[in-house]
């Protein structure tokens, strides 16, 4: 077969390669002529072999590789297709620098090109100094990686041959002293018989013991003036005396590097503080970023999982749990809280190869802040399977919200085209599908970024950008509106601060590019021509993939000149209040019928007026134009551009949404300019009303009782605890008489929106409905308290109304029967096992089986505590045969008891609880 032929041919031609001088051999035209078949039969039959066992070079003409004979004659290519051989081989260059980084003890660390870049290259700095290099201060709170980092330092320097191999590393807390400093400094300088008490010989200290290495001396400004002096003629000289020496000196070459947590100039002398030229900032945990964050957990995880030999399943609510919370420790607490978490699940779960991490298994602290913040409850991330041979750098990406947005549109592009492809159906409709898909992506990066404050960064991105847009324009005689560069310059502001080497995303088959390379030729060699100059002014390191979007979006916009109608412009004040509105229009007239000129407040006239000029001698404006403007000096526009004008021009003021998209439908069925005036002023008239606020009366339930108002009070008081206070629900107590009272009751119904009664005995309100107590106290009542609410307040409050009664209830009678445990404690595990047995179930527990369950499980628990259960059960071994789906969604449900308590809950409890559930 020919597709056989055509890849062992490419196969020999891969091995016979040579890259200095690269032949045509491997393209589609040389093939076509070696085995007599057209050009598009062998470019088809490749291009379905693009990312399986070819991959593809876009050189002029595409060469193909086999991709297996590459990877053994040269490196593995990761990607199916290539812009170019210098990409390709780029790739290599970068894998080995990466390589090169993983045996650089600085370069792997978590935020070498990150929070730490300064930090390691003020490092480096001092390592290479000649001799014995600069001495180093790292500053920086308890637990940031101060100890870690200068253990990093002394490793990079035996790596570069800066220290031989062996030398020593020797470490001293000074903080162990903090008490003795005689002891201290006789510990670093060491002392000669008879310097103080119990001083018998002689005795070399640590800096001797580090000639030819490092020293590191932790909390350093534990040191006091004394030996601040002594050391920094060590510094300054390389000289010290022992301590008790009057004369003479010894000498060591010694490579200092200190730590503090303290202010510098609060700590130390200024004579000692200037002999040590590099002070390092390490981070705080927060301040180093989201996406670091996770690379600690990350690493710890695994470092937990080696240690303990298991997989760990951790899900996406404990990532985001620990990545959002600030732990006062740093990276040491939050190691040692991974450490803790691993260790408590395993010491549970020693039989199990694969162990789960849940959110309820995070410490205390940390599920309470949870709980208080709703903002840190919830992100997009993925449970991820750790094993004892994951690495950090492939456990999972830390995504970012844009970032989510990104590898969702790739994922949707590859998944329309695929369709396309395997169904068939027109191209417009697979155009449409995509071009929506990319305007929901920008659309996002636009809001997500208008939501942070301008930075210098953006402003750049955005100026460069526009310079790329004028370039295009003139060069290939299209036209673009404000709203495209708005759009345009969010998705490179992206780029640029998501280089491709850390992408997960942006990955799509090499048909889908040669697909839209073959329809798309003019909107791709657009965006590569922007390409050629945004790449000399920005970070970027981009892929086909990458562009793919920008050249549906162009293609979206169908940029062609449109003949015999009006043009319009929209014109307003503001960073983007004309682009938005435009946008908004042309997304909903499916054209792009408006240009959009963007007027923020410190812009000049005369830049607004240049730019309608241009607009002007590159379009022809024969049947008009048509600006429409918000309000002020735009209105004077046409005083600035009459001498040049030659084509009628319509001013109106006060744009809208609604007044654009009239306008734009107009402009996009030919109307002449003069009718488009007419009916926008028809269309636009301003419509109001009037709009008086109602007089509300308070919503209040009434509590009564035939005894009088003292037990109403009571009663009053068990009602008002249960409504959260942010609902507008009052709850006023009466006795029976009062209400029985025709004369009171009219006032009440006058005065009060009345939603019910509750109470021992029925007044009989007109229209009201009546709810005796004890139906409340027994759990009858959840129908009628939701007949009563359900006019003024949601279903999911009354629900939360529902839950407070049947707790409150069920606590008060429960208060009598614990001795040992907490009330409160106990009810929240329990409540927890209700819901989890209704989820499991799918079906909802009625009130009065819910407040008998919670007694009973209360006193179940306290009952396995005390190791006193109930173990009498009727026909029990009946039951275990018949009951065993409802036996196991029991245990499932109520094993949150089980590990709370650290109790096991026997087959004859589980049998009473499955009498309650069921009304046996």
């Amino acid at each position: 077969m020919l597709k056989e032929k055509l890849l062992s041919y490419i196969k020999e031609q891969t091995k016979q390669a040579d890259f200095d001088h690269v032949d045509k051999s491997c393209t589609a035209d040389e093939m076509s002529g070696i085995f007599t078949v057209k050009r598009n039969t062998v470019s088809h039959y490749l291009n379905k072999e693009v990312g399986k066992s070819l991959f593809k070079v876009n050189t002029r003409p595409v060469l193909f590789f086999d991709a297996k004979v590459f990877e053994e004659r040269f490196f593995k290519p990761e990607k199916p297709v290539y812009a170019s051989l210098e990409e390709l081989f780029m790739e290599h260059t970068e894998a080995e620098r990466k390589s090169r980084e993983a045996d650089d003890p600085l370069e792997s660390m978590i935020g070498a090109r990150g929070s730490l870049k300064k930090a390691i290259e003020q490092i480096k700095t001092s390592v290479f100094y000649p001799n014995t290099s600069l001495p180093v201060f790292l500053h920086g709170d308890t637990g940031a990686g101060k100890s870690y980092m200068a253990r990093q330092i002394y490793e990079f320097s035996v790596c570069h041959g800066v220290l031989p191999e062996g030398a020593p590393f020797i470490t001293l807390n000074c903080a162990q002293y903090a008490n003795n400093v005689e002891l201290l400094s006789s510990n670093l300088f060491g002392y000669v018989k008879g310097a103080f008490t119990g001083a018998y010989g002689t005795s070399k200290g640590l800096l001797e013991a580090a000639d030819g290495g490092m020293l590191f001396l932790d909390e350093v400004h534990r040191l006091n003036n004394e030996s601040q002096e002594k050391l920094f003629i060590f510094l300054d000289q390389g000289i010290f005396r022992r301590m008790g020496e009057s004369e003479g000196w010894h000498k060591a070459k010694v490579r200092i590097v200190m730590a503090t947590t303290e202010d510098l100039a609060s700590n130390f002398l200024d004579t000692f503080l200037r002999r040590v030229p590099i002070v390092v900032e390490i981070p705080d945990l927060m301040e180093r970023g989201y996406q670091e964050r996770m690379q600690f957990i990350y690493r710890f995880f695994i470092q937990e999982s080696r240690v303990l030999g298991r997989t760990f399943s951790v899900s996406g609510n404990v990532l985001d749990a620990l990545a959002g919370h600030n732990f006062k420790g740093n990276v040491g607490e939050l190691q040692n809280t991974i450490k803790y978490l691993c260790a408590t699940t395993y010491a549970k779960n020693k039989e199990k190869e694969k162990i789960a991490l849940r959110l309820g298994d995070l410490p205390d602290e940390i599920i309470s802040e949870i709980a208080q913040n709703d903002g840190m409850k919830i992100k997009k991330s993925q449970e991820v399977l750790i094993t004892p041979e994951s690495r950090p750098e492939t456990a999972a990406g830390a995504d970012t919200e844009e970032s989510i947005h990104y590898r969702e549109l790739f994922e949707k592009l590859n998944s329309i085209y695929e369709e396309f492809q395997s169904q068939g159906y027109a191209l417009d409709q697979f155009e449409k599908r995509c071009f929506h898909a990319v305007s929901d992506m920008l659309d996002r990066l636009i809001y997500q970024q208008s939501k942070e404050s301008e930075t210098m960064l953006m402003r750049y991105v955005i100026g460069s950008v526009h310079e790329a847009f004028r370039y295009v324009e003139y060069s290939c005689n299209v036209r673009f509106g404000g709203n495209v560069l708005h759009a345009a310059a969010a998705y490179f502001f992206y780029l640029n601060g998501h280089p491709a080497e850390y992408e997960s995303g942006g990955k799509v088959s090499g048909q889908f590019l040669s697909f839209a390379e073959e329809h798309y030729r003019q909107e791709t060699q657009l965006v590569k021509r922007m390409m050629d100059l945004l790449s000399a002014k920005m970070d970027l390191n981009v892929t086909e993939a990458d562009l793919l979007p920008l050249v549906l979006y162009f293609k979206s916009l169908n940029v062609k000149s449109q003949d015999g109608r009006t043009k319009a412009i929209i014109l307003a004040h503001g960073y983007a209040t004309a682009s938005s509105i435009a946008n908004v229009a042309n997304r909903l007239l499916e054209e792009t019928i408006f240009e959009a000129v963007d007027m923020p407040i410190d812009k000049k006239m005369e830049d607004i007026v240049l730019w309608i000029k241009e607009y002007i001698e590159l379009h022809d404006l024969s049947s008009g134009l048509l600006f429409l403007v918000d309000t002020g000096s735009l209105m004077d526009i046409y005083e600035e551009l009459s001498d040049m004008l030659r084509v009628p021009v319509a001013i109106v003021n006060n744009i809208s949404t609604q007044m654009a998209v009239n306008a734009g439908q107009m402009v996009k069925q030919k109307y002449r300019l003069e009718d488009i005036l007419l009916r926008l002023k028809k269309y636009n008239q301003t419509e109001y009303q009037m709009i008086y606020p109602k007089i509300d009366k308070q919503k209040v339930i009434l509590t009564c009782c035939l005894t009088g108002t003292g037990t109403a009070e009571q009663i009053r008081g068990l009602i008002d605890d249960i409504i959260p206070s942010d609902i507008d629900i009052t709850v006023v107590s009466y006795d029976y008489d009062q209400l029985n009272n025709q004369s009171t009751a009219d006032a009440l119904l006058d005065g009060y929106d009345i939603l019910g009664v509750i109470g021992t005995v029925n007044p009989k309100l007109s229209g009201i409905e009546f709810i005796p107590l004890e139906e409340v106290v027994s759990g009858e009542a959840e129908r009628k308290m939701e007949k009563i609410l359900s006019p003024v307040i949601s279903h999911e409050r009354i629900q939360e109304i529902n839950d407070h009664l049947v707790r409150n209830f069920s606590v008060r009678q429960l208060i009598g029967s614990l001795t040992i445990l907490d009330t409160d404690k106990i009810m929240n595990h329990i409540e927890d096992c209700l819901k989890q047995y209704e989820v499991t179930d799918g079906k909802a527990l009625s009130n009065s089986t819910k407040i008998n369950l919670f007694i009973h499980v209360g006193c179940l628990a306290e009952r396995l505590i005390r190791r006193s259960p109930i173990e009498d059960y009727p026909d029990i071994d009946a039951f275990e045969a018949e009951r065993t789906e409802e036996i196991a969604k029991i245990r499932s449900a109520f094993s949150g008891i089980e590990n709370t308590y650290s109790v096991k809950i026997p087959l004859s409890e589980i049998g009473y609880i499955y009498d309650i559930i069921n009304g046996i």
